[in-house]
């Protein structure tokens, strides 16, 4: 009992308490048992004290102080007890072995020299009868095989040991994970060593159920899911459809007759993971889970329950997704909204108890919602207004207060409908219901429901002027304080319309007021949909102050040159740029000397657009002489015009190396550089971007290598200032490209692998061609750098992150010059 209450203590405090406290526990623990050296007693004081090593497992961050100290905590008490006369010691001294040679892995040792004390370690442990000794020999030998596959060591005998294992573990309690682990271990055995993995692939396949399937818990489910998800990693592409789609069928069939429900609930929400979403999923995976649904409905235990209703709402939801014709993929399923209404309705009357269980009502609802907006799709109006009522009226039946946001849902989409049909009346009742019921909900994404009534109603151009400003004022009061994200876009969009509703009113002074409140209100705001409402609220005010004063000279000459403005545009538009040109340039001529802000904006914006056409022609010359005019900015210039002066530096630059001066091209970039440091706006942000990288290329041409390595670096400093966007990330791995081209020619090798390797990192999430064909070349001359430098390690596992990333999308010839790159860094490494 001292023993094992010590063991709770130690699990209790290590890694929270000092070592010092720990020591207390075990020093006490040995006192008080001294003299007590029955089996019971020996093996329990053995795991006490393995519980300050065991606990590393549970550690999420590397610290090599620390596992260095629990390597050596554990080798210290493999060496003292791993030849106890009690098999439960010995137990206790080979965990803390394994545990020592995966800290070893962890800390990046040899990989040769952990492979070698594993094996030895399988060797002690050979003819022990205990359980959990055998489990821990197989254990050793697996991770042993790994190590020698996975690095290129040394893989004499390999083979056969692993098929040992899979002899073995039918015959060991608890290791079935690792006769599956094996069987993946020779596919890639025979990948590394250039042999038809077919039959490898077969034996894998084989394991993926079990004789005693009908026997597995939840833990033993996943294990075998796990296994297949190693298999289809291991298949091209079109093996791996048919084999997805074959060996869940087998899955399925197995565990149907599960007696632990869990370990049926756990295969159907696997399914569903390895399925996708509805708008995601294939036709193929579609009819996986149509079977499931069929398999499985002679399930009727309360526990399997939520995953088999899981299955059939996700059928009805893939039935009745909405397509975009021009993005269908070939392998989407058929879509049929009808047969989602249907198949909707059935699933709800086979699952109707859910509607009992806390824990299931906002899925039931969700069933009902999405069968209301199919139904709606179908012009069926009338049956989706009474789903959205039923809906309502199911969740206030169940007596739970749950699924709010399905419920304010159900609410705005009525209010919708009701207005789609011309019944106003309903429609406003409708939104009133919503905000008296969810207007001041604590979670802001059920108020935002409640708020979108109120602002899509006067956007919906189904009412009088008064009638959508009384709404406009609604909204104010319920909503005009709210603290959620969302809910304040919808508040400074509001805003804006009552300012331009003020204005067209007649009351022109009241809407300044309106329109600088917004920017006061809004104009710090990091949103880019606040950030668009707040721009037309600047630019609306810039126009109506300046408009006001109608009486006087200044004002007449605006509205002239104004219309002038537009008058040239739409001759440009029209082709007829000469004509066009003609009054930009009169344009220009009127305001060159004014002091005036907003007569020098449309100076700008008639330089603008005249650089533009010129740049669209190739007239270089006409294009520095412009953008150079529209680098001056008259003090008090706002974001608009920012954006001007932005756009004029890029032309500039472009021009000036198109006219043979890469010094002016680079001086140009970098006074767009300085220009955009400190600015927010999005548009001047992105023409940093494109600035500093073209300056990094001038500079790059000019033949000054170092000064262009710090510039590319700066390229990507820039980028990362802002937000992540596709074409960002493009020009960053065209900058860390041509970095890496810079360092190789310098005799930099090692600095060209890092900059490759930042070529990798872009490529989490990436769906972009350009940017992944990029990565892949970068991937590849990664690889080869580090077998220049040596690493052959490192190259091999540069191969391998090749062929785990799909995305990369492999050629047959890429992938044979994989496999035979792959084979010789793992040749160098052994060496």
């Amino acid at each position: 009992m001292i023993a094992e209450a010590t063991r709770i203590l130690v699990s209790l405090d290590v890694g929270v308490e000092p070592s010092a406290v720990v020591d207390e526990h075990l020093e006490r623990m040995s006192a008080l048992t001294r003299g007590f050296e029955d089996e019971g007693s020996a093996e329990a004081r053995a795991f006490a004290e393995l519980e300050r090593i065991e606990f590393i497992h549970d550690v999420e961050d590397l610290d090599p102080v620390l596992h260095v100290e629990i390597l050596q905590r554990a080798t210290a008490f493999d060496e003292r007890l791993r030849d106890a006369p009690q098999a439960g010691v010995r137990r206790a001294a080979a965990e803390a072995a394994l545990t020592a040679q995966m800290i070893r892995r962890w800390l990046s040792q040899d990989e040769a020299s952990i492979a070698v004390a594993l094996e030895s370690l399988a060797l002690r442990l050979n003819g022990e009868s205990d359980d959990r000794l055998r489990a821990i020999r197989l254990d050793a030998l697996v991770r042993s095989s790994r190590l020698r596959v996975e690095n290129g060591l040394d893989s004499d005998g390999v083979r056969g040991i692993l098929l040992r294992v899979l002899h073995d573990v039918d015959h060991v309690r608890g290791a079935a994970g690792l006769g599956l682990a094996a069987s993946l271990l020779l596919v890639d055995l025979d990948l590394a060593e250039r042999l038809d993995p077919s039959d490898s692939l077969a034996r894998a396949r084989s394991m993926v159920t079990a004789p005693d399937a009908a026997d597995h818990d939840a833990w033993r489910v996943r294990l075998a899911v796990r296994h297949l998800e190693g298999i289809l990693a291991r298949l091209d592409d079109t093996q791996r459809v048919d084999a997805e789609v074959e060996e869940w069928r087998r899955l399925l069939d197995a565990y149907s007759t599960a007696r632990d429900p869990l370990a049926r609930l756990t295969v159907l929400s696997d399914l569903l993971h390895a399925a996708g979403s509805a708008p995601q999923m294939s036709a193929k995976m579609l009819a996986v889970l149509t079977y499931a649904d069929s398999l499985y409905r002679q399930d009727l235990d309360p526990r399997s329950e939520i995953s088999r209703f899981a299955v059939a709402a996700r059928i009805s939801a893939v039935l009745g997704h909405p397509d975009d014709p021009q993005s269908r993929a070939p392998e989407s399923p058929r879509r049929d909204p009808n047969e989602a209404v249907r198949f909707s309705v059935e699933t709800e009357e086979r699952f109707g108890a859910l509607w009992g269980r806390r824990d299931t009502v906002s899925s039931m609802a969700a069933l009902l919602l999405e069968r209301a907006l199919r139904l709606s799709d179908l012009g069926r109006r009338e049956e989706a207004l009474s789903t959205l009522t039923a809906l309502s009226e199911r969740v206030r039946a169940s007596g739970f207060d749950e699924a709010r946001e399905e419920r304010a849902q159900a609410t705005y989409w009525t209010a919708r409908l009701r207005l789609e049909a011309g019944q106003i009346q309903k429609g406003r009742d409708a939104i009133r219901a919503g905000l008296q019921e969810f207007g001041n909900d604590p979670d802001g994404r059920v108020r935002l429901w409640a708020a979108n009534g109120l602002w899509s109603a006067w956007r919906s151009g189904r009412f009088e002027a008064a009638d959508a400003r009384q709404l406009r004022e609604e909204f104010a009061t319920w909503f005009g304080e709210d603290p959620d994200p969302a809910i304040r876009r919808l508040d400074a969009s509001r805003r804006l319309s009552d300012a331009i509703a003020t204005h067209e009113a007649g009351r022109t002074e009241d809407a300044i007021l309106l329109f600088r409140e917004i920017d006061e209100r809004f104009g710090a705001i990091d949103d880019d949909d606040i950030a668009d409402t707040v721009r037309l609220a600047r630019e609306n005010t810039r126009i109506l102050t300046t408009t006001t004063t109608t009486g006087s000279p200044g004002s007449a000459l605006y509205r002239s040159l104004h219309n002038r403005l537009y008058a040239a545009d739409d001759l440009a538009g029209k082709g007829q740029l000469a004509e066009a040109e003609t009054h930009w340039a009169s344009i220009i001529d009127a305001t060159a000397q004014s002091d005036d802000v907003d007569l020098a904006m449309l100076r700008l914006a008639a330089l603008d657009a005249w650089a533009g056409h010129a740049q669209d022609a190739g007239r270089w010359e006409q294009v520095a002489d412009l953008s150079g005019q529209a680098t001056v900015l008259h003090p008090g210039a706002d974001t608009r015009a920012e954006r001007v002066q932005a756009r004029a530096y890029f032309r500039l630059g472009v021009a000036l190396t198109r006219l043979g001066s890469p010094g002016g091209a680079i001086a140009a970039y970098e006074a767009l550089d300085a220009l955009g440091s400190g600015s927010h706006d999005h548009d001047v942000r992105v023409a940093r971007q494109q600035a500093a990288y073209n300056r990094a290329v001038a500079i790059d041409d000019l033949g000054d290598s170092h000064a262009a390595i710090a510039a590319y670096d700066h390229v990507v400093v820039v980028h990362n200032e802002s937000v992540d966007t596709p074409t960002g990330r493009l020009r960053i791995a065209k900058a860390l490209r041509n970095q890496a081209v810079l360092f190789t020619s310098l005799g930099r090798p090692a600095e060209a692998a890092a900059a490759h390797r930042r070529v990798l990192d872009l490529a989490a999430g990436a769906l972009e061609p350009e940017l992944l064909a990029r990565v892949k070349d970068s991937a590849f001359e990664l690889a080869a750098a580090f077998s220049a430098l040596g690493e052959h390690s490192s190259a091999a596992a540069t191969y391998e992150w090749i062929r785990a990333t799909p995305q990369l999308a492999l050629s047959p010839a890429e992938s044979r010059d994989l496999t035979r790159r792959e084979k010789s860094a793992k040749r160098g490494r052994s060496r």
